[in-house]
């Protein structure tokens, strides 16, 4: 008789019993606890992962068009305080000087020549042109006309600040509603992105206005003299051939 003590294998998941209870299963239950069985576990197995929570950057549409109309009203808002500055402050300062200079070249010849002229020739001249010119006449519209220009550039002036300053107040008046309505502003992004820009169209600007405006012929004085010439001729008889 064998005396050798009997040892019993561990249960094997090969083994149907093992796995299979008193209750018979459905089969869709059978197959998924036979999976769950022989598929090896792993530590991460007993966590499970959470789902990546949204960006709080991320807009809604609403936030989006928002954004969008805050940044395009900014920018313009940007471009008519550029261009009010520019305006006066440079291009009418800039336009008045070169009128003054091209008046000047055109009379330029007569000034240094009329120092040559004999007596007789300068009592003549100014016999004629006192016929022509009342001197108190021209001070008295001179005045007249530079209070009227500067009156009507001034107008001008106000006029454009209040485009500007209608402006602002509406991205003012649309930023504090629609922070009531509680939409999220990237205002930093807006504030950036518009500095550069009105950075960079101003630069531009200026050297467009140094190397091109400046560098534009306009009417020679010979073109002006031929001018007058004709003027003279069809309006006075003058100066006829």
């Amino acid at each position: 008789m064998d005396e050798r003590p009997h040892i019993r294998r561990p249960p094997s998941y090969s083994d149907s019993l093992f796995f299979l209870p008193d209750q018979p299963l459905e089969p869709l239950k059978h197959i998924e606890l036979q999976e769950q069985l022989l598929s090896p576990r792993t530590d991460t197995d007993e966590f499970t992962v959470p789902r990546p929570i949204p960006s709080s950057r991320t807009f809604t549409p609403a936030e989006t068009w928002f954004n969008r109309l805050i940044g395009f009203a900014f920018h313009i808002t940007l471009i008519g305080l550029f261009e009010t500055i520019f305006f006066f402050q440079f291009v009418s300062v800039t336009e008045d000087t070169g009128l003054e200079k091209m008046v000047n070249n055109y009379v330029n010849g007569i000034l240094t020549s009329c120092g040559n002229w004999t007596q007789n020739t300068t009592l003549y001249v100014n016999e004629v042109l006192s016929l022509l010119i009342n001197t108190t006449t021209v001070a008295q519209q001179n005045q007249n006309a530079a209070s009227s220009r500067n009156a009507g550039n001034r107008t001008l002036q106000i006029q454009a600040w209040l485009y500007v300053a209608s402006l602002g107040s509406g991205v003012v008046i649309a930023v504090i509603l629609g922070h009531r309505a509680s939409l999220r502003l990237a205002w930093k992004r807006i504030l950036l992105e518009n500095a550069i820009m009105v950075t960079l169209l101003g630069i531009y600007e200026y050297v467009f206005f140094r190397t091109i405006i400046y560098n534009y012929n306009n009417l020679s004085l010979p073109e002006l003299n031929e001018f007058v010439v004709t003027q003279l001729q069809q309006q006075c008889g003058l100066l006829a051939q």
